[in-house]
């Protein structure tokens, strides 16, 4: 069987009309966008307090080994001692990060401030995303809003000598790199259910009504009424989802699935898990893990032909194995 450009041409129109769009350069603006939110809300009044970093970095040091504890209470003491200086430079490294995105000519410098940024702030800022915590897990933020953005800034991270169906497949990890990073990251969130803590998911939810307007406190409860009765059920099934999303990945016809899946539990735990990370307490310093972990699935995203680039035109997997000339 003979199959020509306009053949491959009408496939890849075909198959590009019903597949989710996405660039590069939209999902760095996405980013930028993040960041620009983030300091914004470092600019809220409660942040100019001692009581931000006392607080904060506090419940950070919690379950910390000792060596890296008393970092943490050393950092802790000279930000606490400065606060509304500290915090000012904070809030404002992170609006820059924000507009250097969302401006195309100073998006790479951005990128990788951004990625030695964020990694700060998940080991300093949120103790390492609270890992080493007890009750830790995929509904109260495992494993950090920051490391999720430090990964999603990686996989933007431009390789002219690298292409593929995906994003991240032109990203400095390369594809093969980048699905096994998603693949760590959900069974890791997963393996956090096994713990005893984790295994009360309707408090958890309830929880996370505290400070927040009536009306969403209000849901918090009903949705973690409605867990109480099937807490050990609603662990497992959780824990067998992530697993699925993150090993479904690695197979091409269940890479969508997979991804899809990945989305729909993040933001169905960011909103319900986590209130989009507190934004109407006062309190929040970003909307939680939902927003990156969505950003970190669409750069795995496998995208039509015509999207991937000049470099990469190129018969579709789904004709392979015809007898084709080109």
């Amino acid at each position: 069987m003979t199959v020509d450009h306009r053949q491959i041409q009408d496939f890849s129109l075909g198959h590009a009309s019903s597949t989710l769009r996405v660039t590069r350069r939209g999902l760095e603006i996405a980013l930028g966008a993040l960041w620009l939110v983030d300091g914004v809300l470092q600019f809220q009044p409660s942040m100019f307090t001692r009581g931000f970093f006392v607080d904060t970095l506090g419940m950070a040091n919690m379950g910390l080994p000792g060596p890296v504890a008393t970092v943490e209470y050393d950092l802790t003491s000279m930000l606490a001692a400065h606060p509304a200086l500290w915090n000012a430079l904070f809030a404002s490294l992170q609006v820059a990060l924000g507009v250097g995105l969302l401006w195309r000519r100073t998006a790479r410098p951005a990128l990788a401030l951004s990625i030695l940024w964020a990694l700060g702030v998940w080991t300093v800022g949120e103790g390492f995303g609270g890992l080493f915590m007890g009750g830790t897990d995929l509904l109260t933020g495992a494993p950090g809003a920051a490391l999720l953005y430090a990964l999603v800034a990686l996989m933007l991270w431009p390789r002219t000598d690298r292409t593929g169906p995906s994003i991240a497949d032109g990203g400095v990890l390369g594809g093969v790199a980048a699905r096994w990073v998603w693949l760590l990251l959900w069974i890791g969130t997963a393996a956090l259910e096994l713990e005893p803590a984790a295994h009360v998911p309707a408090a958890q939810l309830s929880n996370t009504g505290e400070e927040e307007p009536a009306v969403i406190a209000a849901v918090n409860h009903a949705v973690g009424g409605l867990v109480a009765g099937w807490a050990a059920g609603f662990v497992v099934v959780l824990g067998l989802l992530q697993v699925a999303v993150g090993v479904g990945l690695l197979a091409v016809r269940t890479r969508r699935p997979a991804l899809s899946a990945g989305i729909a539990l993040a933001v169905t735990t960011g909103l319900l898990g986590q209130d989009l990370g507190g934004l109407l307490t006062g309190h929040a310093t970003d909307p939680g893990t939902g927003p990156p972990l969505v950003l970190f699935a669409l750069t795995l995203w496998p995208r039509a032909i015509m999207d991937v680039g000049p470099e990469s035109r190129r018969v579709p997997a789904d004709l392979h194995g015809l007898d084709h000339t080109v």
